[in-house]
């Protein structure tokens, strides 16, 4: 971390790592963390899931289930993150479907 670097993102990394999660590498699934004006950004990439099946309309229909078909683990996931930072003092705001914005405490908006 250089001298001009908020410590947050590591306050941000230390709660998820708290809660269970790690910071996935770019362009990879799992958690990602991005800076932000007023905090950090945190989403996630969830990995394919070709084998999911899933029933509909009876015990023989089946079909599987791809990425755009996840916006309930999406939201159970924005949900988990949203209070364990919550719960560590923080603000969160949602970002659209896929990402939280972590308040950082320090920001002054500009007036």
């Amino acid at each position: 971390m250089n001298d001009h670097e908020s410590p947050f993102p590591a306050a941000v990394r230390a709660v998820l790592e708290e809660a269970g999660f790690t910071e996935s590498a770019a362009g990879a699934e799992g958690v990602h963390t991005v800076a932000h004006a007023r905090g950090v950004m945190v989403g996630w990439m969830p990995q394919d899931l070709p084998r999911l099946r899933v029933r509909r309309r009876g015990p023989r229909r089946a079909r599987n289930h791809g990425r755009s078909d996840l916006p309930g683990l999406r939201h159970a996931f924005g949900l988990a993150l949203a209070a364990a930072f919550r719960n560590a003092g923080y603000t969160v705001e949602t970002r659209g479907d896929e990402w939280l914005l972590v308040i950082d405490p320090a920001y002054r908006p500009e007036l």
